[in-house]
């Protein structure tokens, strides 16, 4: 049986439904994510399905297609060049835990990657998406993937630097453990 996934973003998809299930019904542990991404790599046709069902706002296990979005970003970010602009789109509009913590750290991994180079506007959204993040009520996870981002980014940008160090400073001493880490990182990046 075949599924057409409704989306802003994309018009229709078509989606096996085995596929859909094994992705609707997968758990966060390693091995499970591992495997869907592993087949994924092996049948390059289901990739755009996997970023329609994770960039899909309106679709609950939304969540479930990011955590295979972030391990592509890490492993293989040039298969992600196409749908970019897509996660872009999307990324500040997720309201799941698990859904803003993973596009928070495939931001990170593909704002780093040295395999693929980003267009202007691309950087400017990530940058936006990462300062919102930041500033935003996010929990630590997030605001340290966009701390690292953002580190990055100030390497070429100047005036991103002088915002790292204010958010910081007034963050700093309210902030968990792992921020601080982070932040502490990034301002060590920044001040060479």
């Amino acid at each position: 049986m075949i599924f057409k996934i409704q989306s802003r973003f994309l018009r229709f998809v078509v989606m096996d439904r085995e596929f859909y299930n094994r992705v609707s019904k997968s758990n966060a542990g390693t091995e499970c994510r591992n495997g869907i991404r592993d087949f994924v790599l092996q049948n390059p046709e289901y990739l755009e399905a996997v970023i329609a069902f994770g960039t899909d706002l309106a679709n609950k296990n939304q969540y479930k297609g990011v955590w295979i979005i972030e391990m592509l970003a890490e492993t293989h970010p040039q298969l992600l060049v196409p749908y970019i602009n897509r996660i872009c789109d999307v990324a500040s509009h997720y309201k799941h835990e698990s859904a803003i913590r993973g596009i928070s750290r495939a931001i990170n991994f593909l704002t780093q990657s040295k395999q693929i180079s980003l267009t202007e506007e691309q950087q400017e959204r990530f940058m936006e998406i990462s300062l919102d993040r930041l500033i935003g009520d996010a929990k630590v996870a997030p605001k340290s993937f966009a701390l690292h981002a953002l580190g990055h980014y100030a390497q070429k940008h100047e005036w991103i630097k002088d915002e790292l160090r204010n958010i910081i400073s007034k963050d700093f001493p309210s902030q968990s453990a792992g921020y601080k880490a982070a932040a502490r990182e990034v301002l060590r990046k920044i001040s060479r």
